[in-house]
């Protein structure tokens, strides 16, 4: 079956498909939980913290703003490469949880916290929906990436 099949009655999907797939693009964000955190720390430090994939339409960036003992916080940004005015930079802070396996869209560009439903029609005339269709727009970020680079499959 399709993943959009399983999209609305199983929100988690999206999450667990969007940690796999980032650690594919970027297998150095991988985190050892059994490692003290100050260990952890020292490495993140001494990596790259910024990630740049160059496609033909746009430039996905992923930095590393913050590492937790079991948690990073990123950020993930679109710069598109043709008229800005048109198609506007747009970022995405995310939440990697690695007991867990799974990636939150926490905030979106404009939006500071995503609520799981939001009544509509609202102030600010989000979707009903708009965390999980933040969740899926991260999807095809990652997605297209991983297709435009051709990374082979890892095993986590």
């Amino acid at each position: 079956m399709a993943v959009t099949q399983y999209s609305r009655a199983n929100p988690m999907l999206w999450y667990e498909i969007n940690y796999h797939t980032l650690l594919q693009l970027v297998p150095e964000l991988k985190m050892d939980i059994t490692k003290p955190v100050a260990y952890q720390r020292k490495a993140a430090t001494e990596l790259n913290s910024v990630y740049h994939f160059d496609m033909s339409a746009s430039n996905l960036s992923i930095r590393l703003l913050e590492l937790n003992r079991y948690t990073q916080h990123l950020q993930i940004t679109n710069h598109f490469k043709s008229d800005k005015k048109l198609l506007p930079t747009l970022s995405l802070n995310v939440r990697a949880y690695h007991d867990a396996s799974v990636i939150e869209v926490i905030s979106c560009s404009g939006t500071t916290k995503l609520l799981p439903d939001y009544t509509y029609p609202n102030e600010k005339m989000l979707l009903k929906d708009e965390k999980r269709q933040a969740n899926r727009l991260l999807f095809e970020w990652l997605s297209s990436a991983r297709a435009y680079y051709r990374f082979e499959p890892v095993s986590i």
